[in-house]
C-alpha cells in the first residue's frame, strides 16, 4: 500500500473527512490522485495510520501527538502485519525520519523516491 506522511497544510473547513478532503499541499494532492484506485495511507503526526478508505480527523496542527510517534505505530503494527507499505520517499531528509519509525514499530516498508516506481511496483508485484 502506498504510504506517505501527513502535511501540515490543511483545509480548516473540513473537521471530519477523507484525506484528499483534508490534506491541501500539492505534493499529497498528486500522491493521492496517483493512487486513488488502488487505496493509500498516510502516516498521521497524530492518528499514525490513517488509510484512504477511512475518514479520519482533522487535528490542528498544536495538536500533534507530544509523545513519540513510535509508540503509537508499536500498537497499531499488529493491524497492518500482512501489509507491504511503499514509501515515497522524495524528501529523504526530512522522511528518513518516519520511514525508519515505520519500521522500528514493526512495519513493513520499502522506499521510493517517485510516484511512478511505486506504480511500476504494483504493476509488477500485482500488488
Amino acid at each position: 500500500m502506498p504510504i506517505r506522511v501527513c502535511s501540515p497544510r490543511k483545509n480548516i473547513d473540513v473537521a471530519f473527512g477523507y484525506l484528499p478532503e483534508i490534506y491541501t499541499c500539492h505534493m499529497l494532492q498528486a500522491f493521492f490522485k496517483a493512487f486513488k484506485d488502488t487505496g493509500y495511507a498516510v502516516l498521521s503526526r497524530k492518528n499514525g495510520i490513517c488509510l484512504s478508505s477511512r475518514q479520519t480527523e482533522n487535528y490542528g496542527n498544536q495538536d500533534m501527538i507530544n509523545g513519540d510517534l513510535l509508540d503509537l505505530l508499536k500498537a497499531q503494527a499488529p493491524l497492518y502485519k500482512d501489509y507491504l507499505f511503499l514509501y515515497w520517499n522524495h524528501r529523504p531528509l526530512i522522511h528518513d525520519l518516519y520511514v525508519r519509525k515505520l519500521r522500528d514499530a514493526g512495519f513493513n516498508v520499502i522506499e521510493f523516491r517517485k510516484l511512478a516506481e511505486i506504480m511500476d511496483y504494483i504493476k509488477a508485484h500485482d500488488v
